[in-house]
C-alpha cells in the first residue's frame, strides 16, 4: 500500500550557488530514510518529478536537485549537447550538498541516505559515491555517462544497477566493462537486466512499450525492497 505524500519546491546551498529542486515525502510523521535522485539529460522535467513522487509513496524522503538551473531539454541534439558540456565536478558538488540540507529537515534524523541516478544521473551518482561517504547506498539506472575505471576504486557503498537489454545508449559492452571494473575492485553490487526494455524506461511509466512499463514497475519494487534493507 503506497503512502500519501506531499511534494514541493526545494532549494539548498552549494558553495556560492542555491540549487533549486523538487522534494516529495510521506505525510505521516516519523523519521524516514532519504534518496537524492539525479535526473537525466532532459533535466528536472515532469518525468523526474513523477519518479520522485513514486519513491516517496514507498516511504522515502526524496529530493531531486535541479542541476540545469530551471531549464529542461527536449530534442536529442539539445539533450546531448547539455550532457557533453556538463561541468561534472560542479554537478557532483550540487548533489552531495543536498545531504546537509536533508539533515536539517525534521523528518530524516539519523536515518541513512542513498543516491539514485538515471541516464546521465546514473554516471553522476557513481562519481558521487566515489567522492562522498555521505551516501549509504547507490542505485544506478542505465548510466550514459561513464567514469574512468580508476574513478570507481574508492566506492565503498553497495550498489543496485538496472539495465534494459534493448538499450542502445548503455550497451551490453558498456555493462560488461562496468561489471568487470566492479569485480576487479571487489565492489558490492547487483545488476538487474530487463528483457526487451530500452533506455530511460523508469522515467516513462506510460510508455507504449510494454517491456518498458514492466521494467519500470519491477525496478521500483526491487529498488524499494533493496533500499529498505540497506538503509536500516
Amino acid at each position: 500500500m503506497t503512502e500519501r505524500i506531499v511534494s514541493m519546491h526545494a532549494a539548498h546551498r552549494s558553495g556560492k550557488e542555491v540549487i533549486d529542486g523538487f522534494l516529495s515525502r510521506p505525510i505521516a510523521g516519523g523519521e524516514r530514510p532519504a534518496i537524492v535522485l539525479v535526473h537525466g539529460y532532459r533535466g528536472l522535467d515532469d518525468g523526474q518529478r513523477a519518479v520522485t513522487r513514486r519513491f516517496a509513496q514507498e516511504g522515502f524522503i526524496c529530493l531531486s536537485p535541479d542541476l540545469f538551473h530551471g531549464k529542461t531539454y527536449h530534442t536529442l541534439e539539445e539533450c546531448a549537447l547539455k550532457k557533453t558540456s556538463l561541468d561534472i565536478d560542479r554537478a557532483v558538488d550540487n548533489i552531495i550538498d543536498g545531504v546537509p540540507y536533508l539533515r536539517k529537515l525534521p523528518w530524516l534524523g539519523n536515518k541513512k541516505v542513498a543516491v539514485l541516478g538515471f541516464c546521465m544521473g546514473g554516471g553522476l551518482a557513481l562519481y558521487v559515491l566515489a567522492r562522498s561517504k555521505a551516501f549509504a547506498a547507490g542505485v544506478i539506472y542505465y548510466q550514459s555517462l561513464f567514469p574512468d575505471p580508476e574513478d570507481l576504486k574508492s566506492i565503498s557503498a553497495p550498489m543496485l544497477c538496472h539495465y534494459g537489454t534493448e538499450d542502445h545508449g548503455t550497451t551490453k559492452t558498456e555493462i560488461d566493462m562496468f561489471r568487470g571494473t566492479l569485480d576487479k575492485y571487489k565492489k558490492q553490487y547487483a545488476i538487474e537486466m530487463y528483457d526487451g526494455a530500452g533506455h530511460a524506461f523508469s522515467n516513462n511509466p506510460q510508455s507504449k512499450n510494454a517491456a518498458n512499463r514492466e521494467a519500470a514497475a519491477k525496478s521500483v519494487l526491487r529498488t524499494t525492497k533493496w533500499l529498505r534493507k540497506v538503509l536500516t
